[in-house]
């Protein structure tokens, strides 16, 4: 190997490990500004704790979802994958049903009243998340949603890589 080919070879390495390390800093904050918002959005009708509300979100934006997809994306094993959906169909807001491509598979979908449901938390979830970036100023603002773009078109690339 060339000296040339190892220097490209450690520069995109030293790369990714301050890709890493920036990430998981987003990820912190992230989680200090935004999540807490899945927790408090007002009088909720149902009484869903992070996960199940993160669950409905994401079966909403499918329609339908396999379970063990929703799992990865909710990083949640299979036991507890299980029983959260047991009791989101419990309070009528989500609904097994067979995959006609598949019958050996199940298809997880939102009721009516999940639905409704998603509604109301994006409400809430707006509500909130607009009453932090009001902190910022309209160039920040503007950052921030090109920074998210950005992050997005990445994340889609790799996930379908996966």
């Amino acid at each position: 190997m060339t000296a040339k080919f190892l220097t490209v070879i450690t520069m995109k390495e030293e790369k990714i490990k301050e890709t890493v390390r920036l990430q998981f800093e987003i990820i912190n904050l992230f989680q200090k500004n935004f999540a807490k918002i899945f927790h408090k959005a007002g009088d909720i009708p149902y009484s869903l704790n992070k996960n199940q509300n993160r669950a409905i979100m994401i079966i909403g934006s499918t329609d339908n979802i396999m379970p063990t997809t929703l799992g990865k994306c909710l990083d949640l094993q299979k036991g507890s994958l299980t029983s959260m959906i047991d009791a989101l169909e419990r309070e009528g807001l989500v609904y097994r049903k067979k995959d006609p491509q598949d019958r050996r598979k199940n298809l997880i979908s939102l009721t009516e009243k999940g639905n409704a449901y998603r509604e109301w938390f994006i409400g809430k979830l707006e509500e909130n998340v607009s009453d932090i970036l009001r902190r910022l100023d309209e160039e920040d603002i503007l950052a921030y949603k090109e920074s998210l773009q950005i992050m997005f078109t990445t994340l889609k690339k790799l996930d379908d890589t996966a």
